[in-house]
């Protein structure tokens, strides 16, 4: 008996086949994909409700603040957190010194709050101690100079979550002229010092002279890039040889007038808008302002190095973190914590090259591969093992500082 097969019917025989062949590595494939629905279906916390974190920008960002990259992680933090919200208040230091002035009152204190750079200006008691709720993994991650930079009396009443580097800004176009040949790699103070003492020089034009500096930097109340090169290590917390270079420095001229009370603004007009300066000391903002002004038809070619790595470890104060304020609300701490838990996840990390600041956990890897002026700097994160945190070096350390200043001003007046 001879069966006829409809063509339809074969037809669908073949699509059948087909299915059963290819569905496997499909349904592989579809599970890989991201459930539309699942924002609808999220299981929304025990508590809902507002966060508040007051921001304040103790250090300076590559890129003008870090407005943009927070405002990121918030947003991916409220998506996870259905029906819980993160309110912003970006604050000047000073209204953050206004409000702990007295008697503070607990009720108008934020959430999460950042942490002063040098300052005690938020009583340790009101802050939650976070050691708890990280393990020696998770903190073992975490640079050495970030991290001590929130451990006080024993504990950690903060979670660092970015870090800033000092470097050395060569004015290439005074370097070429004086024939100073910058180095491949890292330098050394002996470099420096030839450096500087050919980049300081009088130009004269007729009767009119103009004078140029080989060296300068600047002094804010939250970052002093000379902290991080007067430095020594733990045994010998300054190092009177680099002061000893300073002091030649300025004998021979090579600092702009009243350096050590020179703004940022006023060592950069120096250095950038005249260019009668040879090595800036700075901070990556000078970097990016330099890139933004050669974009622009302006500026001039720059070299970034490293500072010398002559010691057991370098000094930094651009370290930014926030803390939390005690509360009783068990779950709203527990969901502050995840939130600043998740802006020491890699891909938050990595995210900081938006504004051209670095990350303070190993695992992010090499943010910076492609930029080379950066990745210099980067490399050089692990050099950074000592910062504000260390309170007893510290005030030794400023005091020497502050002797340092009196006497350069002195030497000035005598020049």
């Amino acid at each position: 008996m001879n069966l006829k097969v409809k063509p339809f019917t074969l037809f669908l025989y073949a699509v059948l086949l087909l299915i059963l062949l290819v569905w496997p590595a499909m349904s592989k494939d579809l599970r890989n994909l991201p459930d539309p629905l699942e924002p609808l279906f999220r299981k929304k916390p025990e508590w809902t409700g507002l966060i508040t974190l007051w921001n304040v920008n103790f250090i300076d960002c590559g890129t003008g603040s870090n407005t943009r990259w927070l405002n990121l992680q918030i947003e991916r933090f409220e998506k996870q957190n259905p029906g819980v919200f993160i309110d912003v208040r970006n604050i000047t230091p000073s209204r953050l010194k206004m409000y702990f002035q007295g008697n503070e009152r607990e009720n108008i204190l934020p959430d999460i709050i950042a942490l002063p750079v040098y300052e005690d200006i938020i009583p340790r008691d009101l802050l939650v101690d976070l050691g708890e709720f990280f393990s020696q993994e998770d903190l073992e991650k975490l640079n050495s100079a970030a991290y001590n930079h929130v451990i006080k009396d024993g504990k950690m009443i903060g979670v660092p979550y970015m870090m800033g580097v000092y470097a050395l800004v060569f004015n290439l176009q005074l370097a070429h002229e004086k024939e100073v040949i910058i180095p491949e790699g890292q330098l050394d103070y002996a470099f420096l010092d030839s450096a500087v003492k050919a980049m300081t020089f009088t130009e004269k034009n007729g009767k009119a002279e103009k004078q140029y500096y080989g060296f300068c930097t600047y002094s804010t109340p939250y970052s002093r890039p000379l902290l991080s090169i007067i430095h020594g290590n733990r045994e010998k917390i300054v190092d009177e040889r680099v002061c000893g270079y300073l002091f030649q420095w300025h004998k021979s001229g090579a600092f702009p007038p009243g350096m050590t009370d020179l703004s940022y603004d006023r060592a950069w007009d120096l250095f950038a808008a005249q260019g009668r300066v040879g090595v800036m000391l700075a901070n990556t903002r000078a970097i990016y302002q330099m890139r933004a002004l050669q974009q622009a038809g302006k500026g001039f070619e720059i070299a970034v190095k490293g500072l010398p790595a002559e010691k057991d470890g370098i000094f930094s104060d651009q370290i930014a973190a926030f803390g939390i304020v005690r509360t009783d609300n068990r779950i709203k701490l527990e969901l502050c914590i995840s939130f600043l838990k998740g802006l020491l996840e890699d891909r938050a990390q990595q995210e900081l090259k938006t504004i051209g600041m670095f990350p303070v956990v190993d695992s992010a890897g090499d943010i910076y591969a492609d930029d080379p002026q950066m990745y210099q700097l980067e490399t050089s994160i692990k050099n950074y093992v000592y910062g504000p945190g260390d309170e007893q070096a510290l005030r030794i350390l400023e005091n020497r500082y502050e002797e340092l200043k009196k006497e350069l001003n002195v030497q000035s007046v005598d020049h």
